[in-house]
């Protein structure tokens, strides 16, 4: 949350929600923006709206059972996009999402895409595939890692597009 920086009147779209952990801990800090949630998974779409069944009553999350290249959005209208352990940045097959993400993001927006790995895990190559594939596609990057747990790294790359 502390890299989101989210303020109250951001509009977020995450991109593989899983459980809605991320969508719970986002909607907190939202007063007149939104939070649009994707999961291609119908099970981990229904888990995620049952946990934040408040925030999605309050009109500040939403959640979708849709995959990122088949669901509607509107253009230049999200501040952040993010995506937690979500593989087609590293696998560096993503030219055509990753030209949507950048017709999503409004003017200034971020795209935030992060990775969980045990520390024994080789991270900085995720980093390093992410930062080159967002800077092939015209973004500015960030990188950062962050030891927390029990043997686990948080790596971030953060891009803006140029």
């Amino acid at each position: 949350m502390e890299t989101l920086a989210v303020a109250p009147d951001d509009h977020l779209l995450e991109i593989g929600c899983g459980r809605g952990v991320a969508v719970s801990l986002v909607a907190e800090r939202l007063t007149t923006g939104k939070i649009v949630a994707i999961d291609r998974a119908a099970t981990m779409a229904r888990l995620a709206a049952e946990r934040n069944a408040s925030h999605i009553r309050s009109g500040r999350a939403e959640i979708r059972h849709a995959g990122f290249d088949s669901t509607e959005l509107p253009p230049h209208y999200f501040t952040k996009i993010f995506a937690v352990n979500v593989s087609l940045f590293w696998l560096g097959a993503a030219t055509e999402q990753i030209e949507r993400m950048r017709s999503l993001l409004a003017p200034g927006g971020t795209l935030a895409v992060f990775g969980e790995r045990p520390m024994s895990a080789n991270a900085t190559a995720n980093v390093v595939s992410t930062e080159r594939l967002l800077q092939a596609h015209g973004f500015s990057t960030k990188r950062s890692i962050a030891t927390y747990g029990q043997d686990r790294l948080l790596t971030c790359v953060t891009g803006t597009p140029l």
